[in-house]
């Protein structure tokens, strides 16, 4: 039996440890996050991670293992997306339906006039987080920790140092 196009996986701990060094702090809140986009641009949905370093917020995706287009051929060539911002940048968080985040991406609706989504709405549209940012630009997430990360913005407490290994 031989294997095929299996490389050898990164130990996650040091994965954590050169990215704390290359960001210059130790990794405070992180969670699983998909970028949906920016407000007036174009959608994005990259899977990747959102972690917190000092006073800054970086999210970086990674490529996925497509294995339909492996078959059919026609394979893109990945290109990694990185985006911080600071913690001083951050107006506001919030849940909001992702039907008006992907209008507001697509520029349909003005990320001002985005309202939090209500109890009832959350039954009826996925919630995903809106981060309005000084500038009056928006990011739209859909992540794993939504509430901890609203939490953490309202309150303008960004966690020095947190485990990046789940406990258990």
């Amino acid at each position: 039996m031989q294997w095929f196009g299996r490389g050898k996986e990164e130990n996650p701990e040091d994965f954590w440890k050169r990215t704390a060094e290359r960001r210059g702090g130790e990794i405070g809140f992180l969670t699983f996050a998909t970028l949906l986009g920016r407000s007036d641009d174009e959608p994005l949905d990259l899977p990747g991670l959102l972690y917190t370093v000092g006073e800054a917020a970086w999210f970086e995706d990674f490529e996925r293992d497509n294995w339909l287009a492996k078959i059919i051929g026609g394979r893109r060539k990945f290109e990694k997306t990185e985006i911080s911002f600071l913690r001083s940048e951050v107006q506001a968080a919030q849940l909001v339906a992702r039907s008006a985040a992907t209008r507001c991406i697509a520029g349909g609706l003005p990320a001002e006039e985005i309202r939090a989504i209500s109890g009832v709405g959350k039954f009826f549209s996925t919630p995903v987080v809106q981060v309005r940012l000084a500038g009056g630009s928006s990011l739209f997430f859909d992540m794993i920790r939504r509430d901890l990360f609203i939490s953490m913005v309202s309150s303008g407490e960004w966690p020095k140092a947190a485990p990046v290994t789940p406990s258990r």
